[in-house]
């Protein structure tokens, strides 16, 4: 079975939200989520890197919107968007030296991940307005694959990625097509982020 990888964690979330009708002025109408060299808002992505040129395991965290909290919020995480994955634990979930991570915030607020090399890994989204009502309204599609055990309910849902609802919390994990990865390597991998951000949220 084939999943309908995507490279963007926001743009259907961000579609469906707009569609609703939902705090528009607040939705981001073209939040650049795709884990690609092309999609980085800025080369302040890279300035964590150290003079030395050198890969590290600490990821390099660019703030490239409002640092202002999501409005409308409530029941977010205590941590930052791409702290719900760590550096070393993304590191190792893709088998790379180290990773960049680079944040687009929101609402909702959205994680770029790239390894030292410079490849997509993977990106998430999370929202806090009405999550509940988004996963349930997103996940009523036939070809929607519930996953148990992550956060409250989750699911694989077409042409969007990994689905958690955990409390108030909406986070998108994207099934991206990583470099040299089958799509069964790319899902282990997603879940694994699932599951290590649901933990945090």
């Amino acid at each position: 079975m084939r999943y309908g990888f995507v490279r963007l964690a926001a743009v259907a979330l961000v579609a469906f939200v707009a569609g609703c009708g939902g705090s528009g002025s607040a939705v981001p109408t073209a939040a650049p989520a795709a884990p690609t060299t092309a999609a980085q808002p800025s080369a302040s992505a890279d300035s964590g890197a150290g003079d030395s040129g050198q890969p590290t395991a600490q990821a390099s965290v660019a703030v490239v919107a409002s640092e202002a909290p999501p409005a409308g919020g409530g029941g977010g995480p205590a941590v930052g968007i791409c702290e719900l994955v760590t550096a070393d634990e993304l590191a190792a979930i893709y088998g790379v030296a180290s990773v960049t991570t680079t944040v687009i915030a929101g609402p909702p607020d959205n994680c770029i991940v790239q390894s030292n090399g410079g490849d997509g890994l993977t990106a998430w989204t999370l929202m806090t307005a009405q999550a509940g009502t988004v996963f349930s309204a997103m996940t009523t599609d036939p070809s929607t694959i519930e996953l148990p055990g992550i956060g409250d309910k989750a699911a694989i849902v077409q042409n969007t990625g990994i689905l958690v609802l955990k409390g108030n919390s909406l986070l998108s994990v994207a099934l991206t097509a990583a470099p040299d990865m089958s799509e069964e390597e790319v899902l282990a991998a997603a879940k694994q982020v699932a599951t290590l951000a649901a933990g945090r949220l």
